[in-house]
């Protein structure tokens, strides 16, 4: 057997000829995705795409799960182990600024964040792995998930019994990250990515003439001064070793340049790894708020909605996928991966099924661009590292 090659009892996949021969069609369906991006829950045309294809692959498919999501199962010939493999198919609201010819024809939509690679990359694997389902020991859910970027498609998946009915034992899933090397692959045991609560304020003033500002109360004024100040509590109340990051995310108010306004309406996310840390960070964020708008003759109210929990590796499973990223791509392209602030709600999932998340590699030569961003973009040898290691992991966990 080659290094190429992974193998189970009566199960062989040569990685490279395998990749190889579905190697156009990976990049295709990725910059097809790319192009018609579509928004949480309205993933239609992705959905019927993805349920099409896996129903000619022969997976046994149900679609509508979770409003729009696509569930794909692969019995293997003989009885194994049920894993689960994890795909979101949304994007953003984000109008596309690159100039390739493949870029978003959905004005103020766009894949900003890699889910058309992930849903490419999990219907390559399936497809893969469905060329050899007669030596196959076990069961492959395959999930591709709407609405990962509002934090909502795992839940409604789970309350469409996506658990229930198929049972895994195992959840895996990636993501493709445009800051670190194309080629590479990162896998941490343990917690990977923060917990996210949603923030939203009102700050109401006394609105007038912006020629008379003393006989005014001006929330645009007290909203910056209460969105500085709270950058106090990361700074001055969070021990350094806690991560914590508080940023707000939009600030509306007004209708005129020379009008006051009497509200200030803004939101923001809080983002943490400790449960106290968090809890004290929410209370702090009130009382700050209140405190400084009532000190600057407003007022303001606040309220949070709990977002994601912390994306929590297994230890063994990490490991697993580790050993299994080093046969599919060897040691040197193998990394530990660091905790990162972003949220993600695979950590759902990873509450009720132990597995690991890992990440893939897709920065582009020269200066890479960060995740939503207009200016978005990937290294498409990403997907190919993604289609090895997701299948050696597939199979090395069957086993």
């Amino acid at each position: 057997m080659s290094e190429n090659e992974t193998e189970l009892p009566g199960l062989r996949v040569d990685l490279e000829r395998e990749l190889g021969d579905h190697k156009d069609s990976l990049i295709k369906l990725r910059r097809d995705f790319h192009q018609h991006p579509e928004l949480s829950f309205k993933e239609g045309r992705t959905a019927q795409i993805v349920g099409d294809r896996l129903e000619r692959a022969g997976l046994r498919v149900r679609r509508g799960v979770g409003q729009t999501g696509v569930v794909g199962v692969l019995e293997g010939a003989k009885p194994g182990r049920t894993v689960m493999w994890r795909a979101d198919m949304d994007a953003l609201p984000l109008q596309e600024n690159n100039s390739y010819d493949f870029i978003s024809e959905n004005a103020g939509v766009m894949h900003a964040c890699g889910h058309d690679a992930h849903t490419a990359i999990g219907l390559t694997v399936a497809e893969i792995l469905a060329g050899h389902r007669s030596s196959m020991a076990g069961k492959v859910v395959f999930v591709f998930q709407p609405a990962e970027e509002i934090g909502l498609g795992a839940l409604a998946m789970m309350r469409d019994g996506l658990l229930e009915q198929e049972k895994p034992e195992l959840s895996l899933g990636l993501h493709v990250g445009s800051l670190y090397p194309a080629g590479q692959a990162q896998v941490k045991a343990g917690p990977l990515q923060a917990a996210v609560d949603t923030l939203e304020m009102v700050v109401r003033g006394k609105g007038g003439h912006a020629a008379y500002p003393h006989l005014c109360v001006d929330p645009v004024v007290v909203a910056c001064q209460i969105v500085v100040s709270l950058q106090t509590l990361v700074s001055r109340e969070t021990a350094p070793t806690s991560p914590a990051v508080i940023t707000f995310g939009t600030i509306h108010a007004g209708t005129k340049d020379n009008i006051i306004p009497d509200e200030a309406h803004l939101t923001g996310t809080l983002r943490t790894f400790d449960p106290v840390l968090r809890q004290y960070l929410i209370d702090r964020i009130g009382e700050m708020s209140s405190l400084t708008a009532r000190a600057m003759r407003a007022e303001a109210t606040f309220r949070v909605s709990n977002g994601c929990p912390v994306v929590m590796n297994d230890s063994q499973v990490a490991e697993q996928v580790r050993q299994s990223a080093v046969k599919a791509i060897g040691t040197g392209n193998v990394k530990e991966a660091e905790i990162r602030m972003g949220s993600e709600d695979m950590s759902y999932f990873l509450e009720k099924v132990p597995g690991c998340f890992f990440n893939i590699g897709t920065a582009r030569p020269g200066q890479p661009t960060p995740h939503h961003s207009p200016l978005f973009d990937l290294d498409e040898l990403g997907l190919e590292i993604g289609v090895k290691v997701a299948t050696q992991a597939i199979v090395d966990v069957l086993n």
